[in-house]
């Protein structure tokens, strides 16, 4: 592969269209100068010396140099090599709820948007781990399986939303157990990070916590929501907001399932965390957890930084300029009384012949 590292430098080159410009308008003033002065013939007998094309020649030397010189400084690289890296890490899962429960406002602007700004600052934080996604409502996918690549991980996070789900509900078992299919087969290095409001959660979910612990998995659950809870927003089939009702008509009332996420966090040898407004305090305490978890060394394979070249470069400018400046603007005198001499002596040895 091939690049520039400091490609800014080869907006230099636009200078060199500028001097080829001045030279040509210099050249051509000289040359309506000497016309003016007198026939060209008879001024190109009375100064032998001037060349033209030796002036030219400096100035094509000039410029193939200045390009070099730019193109150093703009340090081309290429050639680049791949090594292995030894790493320590933990497999981290985002289990994220995508329910309809999670569009409530209870927690402005909404548990969802709260819950995606939460993630999006434990990935800053989390550098140097394996990251992978699970969103679960009704059903449960694995979205992104473990990965470094934080960029992705961070676009399908912040993409997330209801629609993604056409089952509605809250399977927090089956995305423990797509995660506890998706990390690694070594103990005590695997988390999953559970964020949901824990409503219309089902039975099933207990049982994944303990066989997921029983594996080395540890749970860690954040609740998203107040206990006081909010309507559901909904919009209907004829496009027009409304909120989720029950079967009597009433807006379905969603709350905050504090107990099963604390439970669950017990059953799977983590802690629980309550999200609110200000997630600084939560980052800080479960940043503190996840690094007490035993990290399994790895190896990566990594990409080293292009090798430089710019030197051929240098050295191609600097002696495209050290030839433009041995190149003299005349030609020799000496040859031209030479050519001079001869040229006089053959004359006379014709006409002494004649």
């Amino acid at each position: 592969m091939f690049r520039f590292e400091h490609p800014f430098y080869l907006y230099a080159l636009a200078i060199l269209l500028v001097l080829v410009l001045l030279m040509l308008g210099a050249a051509y003033a000289r040359k309506r100068a000497l016309i003016r002065f007198g026939n060209p013939e008879l001024l190109q007998r009375l100064m032998p010396e001037r060349s033209p094309e030796r002036l030219r020649n400096k100035n094509i030397l000039f410029l193939i140099g200045l390009f070099f010189i730019i193109i150093a400084l703009a340090n081309p690289q290429w050639g680049t090599k791949t090594q292995a890296v030894r790493r320590q890490s933990i497999d981290i899962i985002f289990a994220l709820d995508i329910s309809q429960s999670m569009m409530c406002q209870d927690i402005a602007p909404s548990r969802l948007i709260q819950a995606q700004r939460l993630c999006l600052q434990l990935i800053e934080k989390l550098s140097g781990n394996r990251l992978g996604v699970i969103l679960f409502a009704g059903e449960a996918y694995m979205q992104v399986p473990l990965t470094t690549d934080y960029e992705a991980v961070s676009l399908l996070l912040q993409s997330s939303n209801p629609d993604m789900i056409s089952s509605q509900g809250t399977s927090i078992g089956e995305a423990l157990a797509i995660a506890q299919q998706s990390t690694s087969k070594s103990n005590g290095n695997r988390v999953v990070l559970v964020i949901t409001d824990g409503e219309d959660h089902e039975a099933r979910a207990e049982s994944q916590a303990r066989q997921a612990a029983r594996m080395g998995m540890k749970i860690f659950t954040i609740g998203i929501g107040s206990e006081a809870g909010g309507f559901v927003p909904f919009v209907d089939e004829n496009g027009m907001a409304d909120y989720k009702r029950d079967i009597s008509g009433k807006p379905v009332l969603s709350k905050l399932n504090a107990g099963v996420l604390r439970k669950l966090a017990s059953l799977g040898g983590g802690s629980f965390f309550r999200l609110n407004t200000q997630s600084d305090a939560l980052i800080d305490a479960l940043m503190d957890k996840l690094q007490k978890v035993e990290k399994r060394e790895y190896e990566q394979r990594v990409v080293s930084e292009y090798r430089s070249h710019f030197q051929l470069f240098l050295l191609l400018g600097i002696g495209f300029l050290l030839g433009e400046f041995l190149v003299h603007y005349r030609r020799r005198a000496k040859t031209t009384l030479t050519k001079r001499l001869f040229k006089g002596e053959l004359k006379g040895k014709l006409k002494a012949d004649s």
